[in-house]
């Protein structure tokens, strides 16, 4: 919009149609523009919708008076007051607040209950003038005396000389109510309730106006151009005052154009026309045109969003601009700019609801009566009177219309000519009838589109059709001529889809195809010629007879310009300054220019030599919509222009076009000092380091704000003026010292710069160190400085040597270390492989039964002392990497709680063995981080510390507790004969409080390097005589460890154990294994929390049973017929070894694997679990993910034996079984089957009942074994005898059917062939 303006400036300054706009603007006569409004609420900023009063003060800010709030407007911000005005309007008076701007700038206000306020210019605020009360308006005459007027308390006036306040009526009129005021060259007009008043601006004397008392109250009054004076009232109308002869007379309009005589008027408005604008209460605004006399009347209209936004209208005001502001009373402002809508505009929201001109398709004017007729696509015909503003709309259902859909329309002898999309043609008369042509032509339109009609220089007319091509065509005769295309004839037109035709030099009409390109006809000769060069789909033509040139609107391919002497052609598109490269429409006007309609608006196009005039105009400038129609536009008679678009239509006379000349007032009205606001002080000093400012401006042009635009410049910084669009802030930081001026100039929304800019001059001061002395200072600095660097450096090298000394000694103890831990590594690691030799011999020897008991005593005696050297070997490893720094953290979420009761029954043989009382109390932590391995080496070794040195039938007492974050781990035990003095020497390497004592002592060392590298600390400290204690602090939080600390599980093992659960609830839940079809494991072991942690780390694969002892587990396990048991070995009532013995030496539980856990130390114990028959032997403390596969694998070996049973074809007990017992009972089942198989009564309750087992004893048992259930077992072994007995016998199917104890043949055969996929005919057969 800016560039369009400032190029219509530049190129039209020479061109008559910027001299007809400034006739326009000069002159008195007025624009036949419409009247558009536009809105300013709420929505934009406004405080409340309510505007009782406006005021403009001598910058350009506009004031707004509102029920809440008065509002100071810079055409981009709002600023707000604190300050309510009244609104009150009845029929006969009305109480509203006040806003003014006196001659001398101070504003002043009147708000609430009359109360009259001056605005203070360096508070920001208002001061109350006490000795007036109920004031109502107010009014500063040239002589700059200040007239106040009352609700009911009469006139008074201050005198600008002595400064006297006067109340100016007589003691008669002193009760009357002042409405308004006018300023005469000797008087001042006051209209007030009954009467209207003439005062003199001499003495103050008054004179009535009105000779006799009437119960009117008078409203606005304003100077009309003439003597005359038009006065308002409440519910009254208006009425006319001449000054010259005194007639007060009551204006009720003119002959064809009514004033309603009983208005209730609030506010008038004299605009630069001469027109006096009226606000009403109720009814809008009334617009009188004395000259012309004509009044309209501005109401809200529905969906019209140029109509007024509220009827009951309280102010009317006319800003420095000419715009013309409206108050109301619900809906904000109302504001008109008669440049701001360049073209007048019509859609469906303007008009009533049976009336259509969206989807414009032609456009066609009646030059006799200058109705305007507009063709829809769809919605039928509409006629429009712009004048009389009476509108219709003609379709198939009102009229003799054929069709909605209209495509082209022509006046031709008073008749308007109709081109349908599909229904051919019409012709209608002045009075809307049909009117009947030639019967063939009718039949050859019939449902033929009629896109173009076109009559010629000779009258001749043609019609542009849609696969008919182009028909001379006459209303009675006919078909007079048709020219169609002809594929195999390059004399025929280009194809039978016209869009345009026009008519060229000599009669050439010229024609532009729908899809190819364009072609020439001589009606005269018949001669058609194509032009191959123009291919385009053509939307319009024209051609320009003084020029001789064609132009060509294309679909696609912009404007074309084309030769017919030269048959040049030249483009015109997007790359040169159109907004669209579619064009619709080509119309000329009287100085020559193209007006182009498009899908981006309408242009003004004139080539130039250097490059064309192009002008484009948008929404902005009041186009219907962006997007117009092919065939929608029209030239009239008196050069109107009119296009027609998806929305309606413009119409408009090029030389009406204005351009609002008005600059607009540039001010700087913010300055802010890093983002924070500062007094905006002239010539402003800041220190050097306030070096980040940025200053905000306005153009006090109020229409359309958003398309102002700014360009600024600071002096001494930019070289150039910055262009910020409608940016209104420049931003400027780190500035150098020294003296700025801050210029700003803006432009309105038709491109009109004001250049002369504001201006802000302000100064950065240098900072103290960049002066005259300080440079001195800086010089003497130098020297010293010098001085300094080399006494420096001297010291420097000293240091360095020094350093380089000790260094030197550094590294060689540092290497020494080194060799001495790789040297501990070496030996180590050296040690392991002949205690693996040592190790593994002796174990071997130890499981033969033929040894004597003597030589085990001594074997175990080596494995036992050879373990203990391999654990002394791994502590040594453990702290080399520790020293090393290969010792790395692997921290995971887990129940520590847990893993603390598993490493305390570890020790439980060795308590038990010394008669140690134990006390221990774990505080459950569940969810907490910490390294599981680094945490069993730290407690196993202070455990195992204790254990060793507490004296027979002694105490240990073992404590953990959770204290911010941190667990505190306590272990006192009695026996200590260590000296307080000597506590620290405890971690300290190979240091030992007795030499006799085993070990070598190095565990309390590696605990102390565990401790600090979990970020934890370790006390030891001995209390009474004989105790010692040892303190372990250890983080169990994850922000505790670094990140690569931290291990994070796929799935977390949760505990499932709860104190305060008893054990029987567990007992009762677990014994439902209907639920699931896991294996079942049985854990018995009788310290109840690691019970339930071997069932948290079991359960999700596992269904899992719990006994609390050897007892209850053996009752269980005959009960359950579990898939694996977990025994501890020490237990009360029944210990794990005779619990495994009596399990394998039971027939329901012998093929059950036995996992047994233990705490004590020697090989003995294990040597005796094997023994019995143990499957696998775990020591106290255990890894749980090795528990985990031991489980795994030894319920997977268990599922591998079944399928020895598949691979024999009948029951060899000594081929399945795993031990004697299971042989046995393998055996004895063969031998039941042996007699029993060929009974059909044979079922799993008979077989159960001969074994002397329940029937889910015997399932469980042959599941292990067989991996099939009781029933399946006997099929299977039916089965497998019909095989041996169709194989060696010459029985029938039948008879080995019920040899083998089926009941029925027929079931029989489908058992055979689901086990070995053939019948058993085929399978005698086969064999």
């Amino acid at each position: 919009m800016k560039t369009k303006t400032f190029i219509f400036l530049i190129f039209y300054s020479q061109c008559t149609i910027i001299n007809y706009a400034q006739t326009i603007r000069t002159t008195d006569s007025i624009p036949e523009k419409q009247i558009a409004f536009h809105n300013l609420n709420v929505e934009k900023g406004l405080s409340q919708n309510s505007v009782v009063s406006i005021a403009q003060d001598s910058i350009g800010f506009l004031w707004f008076a509102t029920q809440d709030g008065l509002n100071k407007y810079d055409g981009k911000t709002f600023k707000y007051y604190n300050k309510q005005f009244e609104d009150v309007t009845k029929l006969n008076y009305s109480k509203l607040g006040k806003v003014y701007i006196d001659k001398t700038n101070t504003l002043w206000i009147i708000s609430n209950s009359g109360k009259l306020e001056k605005y203070n210019n360096k508070t920001d605020d208002f001061d109350s003038v006490l000795n007036i009360a109920s004031a109502s308006n107010l009014y500063q005459d040239n002589n700059l005396n200040l007239f106040i007027g009352t609700y009911g308390n009469g006139l008074y006036a201050v005198n600008s000389k002595t400064k006297d306040t006067l109340q100016l009526f007589n003691k008669e009129d002193q009760t009357a109510t002042i409405y308004d005021f006018l300023e005469l060259d000797d008087h001042i007009v006051v209209s007030a309730s009954n009467n209207v008043f003439k005062v003199s601006k001499k003495d103050f004397r008054y004179t009535k106006i009105i000779s006799n008392q009437t119960p009117i109250n008078y409203s606005a009054i304003t100077k009309l151009p003439d003597s005359t004076i038009s006065i308002g009232s409440y519910s009254h109308g208006l009425f006319l005052y001449n000054i010259k002869n005194t007639d007060f007379t009551k204006f009720t309009g003119f002959k064809n154009n009514p004033l309603p005589d009983d208005l209730n008027i609030e506010s008038t408005l004299l605009d630069r026309y001469n027109r006096l604008w009226i606000a009403t209460y109720g009814r809008g605004v009334y617009v009188i045109n004395f000259n012309k006399k004509t009044i309209q009347n501005f109401m809200v209209q529905g969906h019209n969003p140029y109509a007024l936004h509220y009827n009951d209208a309280l102010d009317l005001f006319q800003d420095f601009t000419g715009n013309i502001w409206i108050g109301t009373d619900g809906a904000g402002l109302s504001y008109y700019d008669e440049h701001l809508l360049k073209f007048n505009v019509l859609t469906n929201d303007q008009l009533p609801r049976n009336v259509n001109v969206d989807v414009a398709r032609a456009i066609s004017v009646n030059p006799k009566n200058n109705l305007v007729w507009v063709g829809t696509s769809g919605k039928g015909l509409t006629s429009l009177n712009l004048n009389s503003n009476k509108f219709k709309t003609l379709t198939t259902d009102n009229s003799c219309l054929k069709s909605n859909r209209v495509m082209s329309l022509k006046h031709i002898d008073d008749e308007l000519w109709i081109g349908y999309q599909d229904k051919g043609l019409n012709i209608i008369d002045m009075n809307n009838y049909c009117v009947k042509y030639n019967v063939n032509l009718e039949k050859e339109l019939q449902t033929t589109p009629v896109w173009c009609i076109y009559q010629d220089k000779s009258n001749n007319i043609w019609l542009g059709t849609g696969g008919k091509g182009v028909l001379k065509v006459d209303k009675k005769m006919g078909v007079i001529e048709s020219f169609t295309f002809d594929n195999d004839n390059t004399s025929t037109i280009s194809s039978n889809n016209i869009r345009s035709i026009c008519e060229g030099k000599n009669g050439v009409l010229w024609i532009g195809t729908e899809d190819k390109g364009l072609c020439s006809l001589n009606p005269r000769t018949k001669n058609i010629t194509r032009f191959n060069t123009i291919s385009d789909k053509i939307k319009t033509v024209y051609y320009n007879n003084e020029t001789d040139i064609l132009w060509i609107g294309t679909n696609g391919n912009g404007l074309k310009k084309f030769d017919p002497k030269t048959n040049e052609t030249t483009v015109f598109s997007f790359d040169n300054g159109l907004p669209n490269n579619v064009i619709y429409a080509i119309i000329e006007d009287v100085n020559g220019y193209l007006w182009l309609s498009s899908n981006r608006g309408i242009t003004m196009f004139k080539e130039s030599y250097s490059k064309p005039i192009i002008v484009n105009y948008d929404q902005y400038d009041g186009l219907q919509a962006f997007e117009f129609n092919t065939g929608a536009y029209f030239k009239d008679h008196n050069n109107n222009m009119y296009f027609g678009g998806l929305d309606g239509i413009n119409w408009f006379k090029p030389e009406q076009l204005s351009v609002n000349e008005v600059k607009p007032r540039t001010i700087i009205k913010d300055l802010h000092l890093f983002n924070k606001r500062v007094p905006l002080e002239p010539n402003k000093v800041f220190n050097h380091n306030e070096s980040t400012i940025s200053i905000s401006f306005s153009s006090l042009h109020f229409s359309q704000p958003d398309l102002n635009n700014f360009k600024y410049q600071l002096v001494n910084h930019d070289k150039d003026w910055i262009e910020s669009g409608n940016i209104n802030t420049a931003y400027y930081s780190n500035l150098n010292p020294g003296r700025y001026t801050f210029k700003v100039i803006s432009s309105n929304y038709d491109g009109i710069w004001n250049l002369v800019p504001a201006q802000y001059s302000f100064t950065i001061k240098k900072a103290w160190y960049n002066t005259t002395l300080a440079r001195i200072l800086y010089l003497l600095l130098g020297i010293l400085t010098i001085v300094l660097i080399y006494r420096y450096f001297k010291w420097r090298w000293r240091i360095n040597t020094k350093l380089r000394l000790e260094y030197e000694e550094t590294q060689r103890l540092k290497n020494l270390d080194e060799f001495k831990s790789k040297l501990f590594t070496n030996i180590s690691h050296e040690f392991r492989t002949p205690l693996t030799l040592i190790l593994g011999p002796a174990e071997k020897q130890l499981l033969d039964k033929k040894i004597s008991k003597d030589n085990k005593e001594g074997l175990a005696l080596i494995t036992q002392n050879a373990k203990r050297l391999l654990n002394l070997v791994d502590q040594l490893i453990d702290l080399t990497k520790l020293e090393t720094g290969h010792l790395k953290l692997s921290v995971e979420q887990g129940d520590l709680s847990s893993l603390m009761h598993q490493l305390i029954s570890a020790f439980k043989y060795q308590v038990q063995e010394k008669e140690i009382k134990l006390k221990t109390k774990v505080q459950e932590l569940k969810n907490v981080w910490f390294d599981r391995d680094i945490i069993e080496k730290i407690i196993v070794n202070l455990l195992a510390n204790a254990v060793k040195y507490t004296p027979k039938k002694g105490f240990i007492n073992f404590n953990t507790t959770l204290q911010d974050n941190y667990v505190v781990i306590t272990i006192i035990n009695n026996g200590s004969t260590i000296n307080s003095n000597d506590i620290n020497k405890l971690f300290t390497r190979f240091y030992q409080v007795n030499s006799n004592s085993d070990g070598v002592g190095i565990g309390l060392a590696l605990v102390k390097e565990l401790v600090t590298l979990t970020n934890g600390s370790l006390i030891a400290n001995t209390l009474n005589e004989d105790e010692l204690q040892f303190t372990i602090t250890l983080p169990v939080t994850k922000d505790a460890f670094k990140t690569e600390d931290i291990v994070i599980k796929k799935q977390e093992i949760k505990s499932v154990y709860n104190q305060s659960e008893s054990l029987s609830e567990y007992e009762d839940l677990e014994d439902d294994l209907s639920v699931s079809n896991k294996p079942i494991v049985l854990v018995v072991e009788d310290n109840i929390q690691l019970r339930q942690y071997i069932k948290s780390i079991l359960k999700e694969k596992y269904k899992v049973l719990m006994a609390i002892n050897g007892k209850k587990g053996l009752k269980k396990a005959i009960n359950k017929i579990p898939d694996l048991i977990i025994s501890d070995i020490m237990m009360p009532e029944m210990d794990g070894i005779e619990l495994c013995n009596t399990l394998k030496n039971d027939t329901l539980t012998s093929h059950v694997p036995v996992i047994l856990l233990t705490a004590k130390t020697g090989e003995s114990n294990e040597l005796e679990g094997l023994e019995v028959g143990a499957d696998d032997f775990i020591s106290k403390p255990f890894n749980s993910k090795i528990l985990i596969k031991r489980v795994e694998n030894l319920i997977n070996f268990s599922k591998s034996l079944q399928k020895r049973y598949t691979q024999h074809s009948n029951l060899r007990p000594q081929d399945i079984a795993i031990n004697n017992v299971d042989e046995a009972f393998l055996s004895n089942i063969e031998s039941l089957l042996e007699k029993r198989l060929s009974d059909p009564d044979f079922n799993t309750q008979t077989f159960s009942d001969l074994m002397a087992m329940s029937r889910m004893q015997l399932h469980r048992k042959l599941i292990a074994l067989t991996g099939l259930s009781t029933s399946q077992f006997i099929r299977s072994q039916r089965l497998k005898r019909s095989l041996n007995l169709l194989q060696e016998s010459d029985l029938t199917v039948s008879e080995v059917a019920y040899q083998v104890g089926f009941n029925t043949v027929s079931y029989f055969i489908k058992c055979f062939k689901e086990a070995y996929n053939n019948t058993p005919n085929s399978y005698i057969a086969k064999d």
